[in-house]
């Protein structure tokens, strides 16, 4: 008899657990679904508002184990408020994760942000972890070959060379060019 109480009893508990459990699933793919609406429209104030008041409820916190994809949601939004300290910080937080695609994800776009500062050799080296973790990913080939070729701007900009070639230029700009038959000073009437 006692045995078949308690077996009663825990299958409650079990059902009441799964149908909160279910309950806070469902709420947390509502507030996800609609935040990606207000992103997709533009509203991207609304969309963080959402994602933060999913954040900070406590018992969606709990239970979900999605923390590094609402951090990485975060950083997109901060990205297109234009709020790159905070992005860099969100996507840095995502990099922790175990998900490849995802911190590949976080790595490439927080590369983005610091080229963007014109930081071209960290810029490179997060394109190269992301490379290292999806190699196929296209973007990041790109950007990298962006940040080395700007790189190797940037050094040619300040190395003697280019002074001196620069200074050719000017001395070149300098000499008249065929300026013997263009018209030049007062016209002269001629009778």
């Amino acid at each position: 008899m006692f045995y078949k109480s308690f077996l009663k009893i825990m299958l409650v508990v079990l059902a009441c657990i799964l149908i909160f459990y279910g309950y806070t699933s469902l709420k947390m793919n509502t507030i996800i679904t609609s935040a990606d609406e207000k992103t997709k429209m533009g509203k991207y104030q609304d969309a963080l508002s959402m994602i933060r008041e999913l954040e900070s409820n406590p018992i969606i916190s709990k239970l979900s184990d999605k923390d590094t994809l609402i951090s990485y949601n975060k950083g997109v939004l901060y990205s297109l408020l234009s709020e790159k300290k905070k992005a860099s910080i969100e996507y840095r937080k995502t990099m922790e994760t175990t998900d490849p695609l995802l911190k590949a994800r976080a790595i490439y776009n927080n590369a983005n942000i610091i080229a963007e500062d014109m930081d071209f050799s960290t810029a490179a080296m997060q394109y190269v972890e992301a490379l290292k973790i999806d190699p196929d990913d296209f973007q990041a080939k790109k950007n990298l070959e962006r940040m080395r070729l700007g790189e190797l701007q940037f050094n040619t900009m300040f190395s003697k060379k280019q002074e001196e070639r620069e200074d050719r230029i000017e001395a070149l700009k300098l000499i008249p060019w065929g300026t013997k038959y263009r018209y030049s000073g007062e016209q002269k009437i001629r009778w």
